[in-house]
């Protein structure tokens, strides 16, 4: 059979997994939604508020410990979805190699994680609400974007390790033959990096991670393993070309847009709808499930535009790795790999690829390639 013939066994798995998925999906955004809702609508904010207000008479005390309780009893409520959708599905389609207790840790460690981040924020929004009502939206958006540049630069050396393990690329032929490429294209990529996937999946992936000095391109050992050197040089151009394109710049210039946006409608809105609700002022502490529940419809909303100007990013990747590799059958077979190793959909419906998916499917890169492919046989 043809590398990139259809495993159609994989693929029957595949629509299983992609469809349970999308279920666990919209099950768990209608929980949260409706988690959201009962605080605002069913008087639950208020009541926290009066409950903890004796206690924590310090404002920014009060935001804190209003925070940390939404935030706790949303995991518990959650555990099920999260539990059944990050250990129990990946185990049923035998893709995850994590135990029960591993994976309790990096859920740990990540709910740790959002928590810290977000009990940050949530203070600087609140802090600046009232210190500049009319500007607090512009000044908060200038700090979560700077935050956000911030992770971006030391995700790949505090962050990643504390999930995966990372090591330089030891295959000195094919760490040269990588360094080569990336010189051609003039591009400066401070190492490439392999992270041990395999200690806790099958899948295979590999990104462009980082900004400046911490700027890396990493490359999982499930997909060194299983691909050859010329699929493994057509997956490395793909990250070098988001390198090239300085495609983490334009995610975070779109993501800072976006954030402004909806900090401003925020803003704009608050007034309006906060005295309808019970709160005193819009920077009342008992008003942060309806900043929550704002900023999410204002994320469900702009998602399929965000997911199209990613996937418009990964095709222009997708081109570049092509031209650089001048290759398209390697690139068409490791796409095949990669849908067949991860249980990704070739062809998922239409609808899900405009508005969750920020990747082209892996049937419109394989067309991608065979357009190159009947390009390159007139030249």
């Amino acid at each position: 059979m043809d590398q990139v013939d259809e495993n159609r066994e994989r693929q029957r798995k595949a629509r299983e997994y992609a469809r349970q998925r999308r279920l666990l999906f919209f099950l768990q955004l209608s929980l949260a939604i409706a988690y959201l809702l009962a605080f605002v609508f069913g008087g639950l904010s208020l009541r926290l508020r009066v409950l903890l207000a004796p206690a924590l008479q310090h404002p920014a005390l009060l935001l804190a410990g209003f925070f940390l309780v939404l935030f706790l009893v949303y995991e518990l409520v959650s555990l099920p979805l999260s539990v059944y959708g990050g250990y129990v599905l990946p185990h049923r389609y035998d893709l995850s190699l994590q135990s029960l207790s591993d994976w309790a840790a990096d859920a740990a460690k990540g709910s740790a994680l959002s928590l810290a981040f977000g009990l940050v924020v949530v203070e600087a929004v609140y802090w600046l609400m009232n210190a500049l009502p009319d500007w607090w939206w512009l000044a908060a958006g200038a700090i979560i974007v700077a935050l956000d540049i911030v992770l971006a630069f030391v995700g790949p050396v505090l962050l990643m390790p504390l999930f995966y393990r990372l090591k330089p690329l030891h295959d000195q032929e094919l760490a040269s033959s990588l360094e080569d490429m990336a010189a051609r294209a003039g591009a400066r990529v401070r190492g490439v990096y392999v992270i041990e996937f395999s200690r806790k999946t099958r899948a295979a992936n590999a990104a462009l991670t980082g900004l400046g000095r911490t700027r890396r391109i990493v490359l999982g050992d499930t997909l060194l393993d299983s691909f050859t050197r010329r699929e493994t040089e057509a997956v490395f151009a793909h990250e070098l070309g988001h390198h090239v394109h300085a495609d983490i710049v334009r995610l975070l210039t779109l993501q800072a847009g976006l954030v402004l946006a909806s900090l401003y409608l925020i803003w704009r809105v608050l007034p309006i709808v906060g005295p309808e609700l019970g709160l005193a002022q819009p920077a009342d502490v008992a008003g942060l499930p309806l900043l929550a529940l704002m900023l999410a419809a204002f994320g469900l909303v702009t998602m399929p535009l965000a997911n199209a100007f990613s996937r418009w990013l990964e095709n222009a990747a997708d081109e570049y790795a092509l031209r650089a590799t001048d290759d398209p059958a390697a690139f068409r077979s490791a796409m095949a790999k990669l849908a067949d190793q991860n249980l990704a959909e070739r062809e998922p419906p239409a609808w899900v690829v405009y508005t969750l998916y920020d990747h082209p499917a892996i049937g419109q890169r394989l067309r991608h390639a065979e357009r190159y492919s009947a390009l390159r046989s007139r030249r």
